[in-house]
């Protein structure tokens, strides 16, 4: 073979070679092929000798016939689900940014549960911390399979029975109109294109800071022999079968005992065992998280990512110091984002960034925290994991700046 044909390409960023450019951006830069492509248009993503490589392996290969559209399937999570090809993608809900179904540490066991009750079509109760997917997990899988859905954020100042009906005036008469809500349950989604009627997922969020009116509006819904639905004149309707309650939250029904949640209620027993399934959801695993980082600050990731492996050790050092009730507070993903969210936004605005650039982008973070014990207590345990410390040096006067570096 040539010696053209056995090239490698070359990253234009950092001058390395291989054969295969998109999966060394994604690895090395956290970059994807559209971003790669507006800095350089007419850059090869592949080499001659893979091209070559691949048209061998395909030729004379007999192409099999996609499967029939309504035998489609997908893997989460280990399971095989079901993808509903009839229902469009705007009848469920969205897939978050720069999703990935979590495959390390605990988070991956507990969303492997959460996939097993949600194929088997069973309600479940999803609580944990901040930040840990409880609803981002259902969100993600609904837009995966094309799953009809919707979610309704509870909280103590929402009318949740105007979400199964109301009253309305009209021409001198009263005439209930029924909710969003109850058509959700009652009716499901009629697809537009077979004319199907589809079960749909409902996601009721932070249930737990539901008042004891508002959680007993969904017993007769979780009922365990058959959900329904009572009308304004105490008439009552059958939930549609096949229909999923999804149920996020941060505590279990027994109320705030970290003095973190404190709009979190006490929940009726009765009420809870209904729910057929519960899971908690731990914080992700930093294995999983870095991917993610990467794909959401692409910049930092060009230009610090050698630091990252530093913001994974202080990350999990301080997700120990939560967990164990020793910083109050929570350092969730969204903990983390605000951190390398403003490196990132530092590094775009800024002509010359800060020395102590991962310092400045903590406080941030830290700066959040309810008194200066706990900040004090944050910049101490992250301290050995910066260059140059998180924590005031006093006068730093007779330091060069050629001392320091990112």
């Amino acid at each position: 073979m040539s010696d053209t044909a056995t090239a490698k390409v070359k990253c234009e960023i950092d001058g390395a070679e291989v054969h295969y450019l998109p999966a060394y951006l994604a690895e090395k830069h956290g970059m994807s092929v559209e971003e790669y492509r507006q800095a350089y248009p007419n850059a090869p993503l592949e080499s001659d000798a893979l091209r070559a490589k691949f048209a061998a392996a395909v030729k004379n290969t007999t192409r099999k016939a996609p499967p029939p559209r309504d035998q489609l399937f997908l893997n989460v999570a280990g399971y095989r689900m079901p993808v509903n090809w009839d229902v469009p993608p705007e009848a469920c809900l969205p897939l978050p940014p720069s999703y990935r179904t979590p495959s390390k540490g605990k988070l991956a066991q507990d969303v492997k549960r959460a996939a097993r009750y949600f194929l088997a079509g069973r309600s479940f109760w999803a609580w944990g911390p901040p930040g840990s997917g409880k609803d981002a997990f259902p969100s993600a899988l609904c837009s995966m399979t094309r799953t009809p859905s919707a979610i309704y954020p509870v909280n103590a100042d929402v009318d949740i029975m105007a979400w199964f009906f109301d009253k309305n005036f009209e021409n001198g008469e009263t005439k209930w109109i029924f909710g969003e809500l109850f058509n959700n349950l009652v009716h499901g989604y009629v697809s537009p294109v077979s004319g199907r009627r589809v079960p749909m997922t409902i996601v009721l969020s932070d249930f737990d800071r539901a008042g004891r009116s508002q959680a007993e509006a969904i017993r007769l819904v979780a009922d365990s022999i058959q959900g329904r639905v009572k009308g304004p004149l105490g008439e009552t309707y059958l939930v549609l079968p096949g229909t999923r309650l999804i149920i996020t939250a941060n505590t279990m029904g027994g109320g705030d005992a970290t003095g973190k949640y404190i709009s979190a209620n006490v929940l009726d027993t009765s009420i809870l065992d209904r729910i057929e399934r519960k899971v908690k959801f731990h914080s992700i695993d930093w294995r999983d998280e870095e991917p993610i980082i990467r794909e959401k600050y692409p910049l930092f990731a060009e230009k610090c990512g050698h630091l990252l492996p530093k913001i994974g050790d202080a990350t999990q050092v301080l997700r120990k110091a939560v967990e164990e009730q020793n910083l109050y507070g929570e350092f969730s993903h969204r903990g983390l984002e605000t951190w390398v969210g403003d490196c990132e936004d530092m590094l775009r605005l800024m002509v010359k960034p800060p020395k102590d650039l991962l310092k400045q982008g903590f406080l941030s973070f830290a700066d959040g925290l309810p008194d200066e014990e706990n900040k004090t207590l944050a910049l101490t345990l992250v301290d050995a994991y910066l260059k140059g410390g998180a924590l005031d040096q006093g006068d730093t006067s007779d330091v060069e700046d050629d001392d320091l570096d990112l």
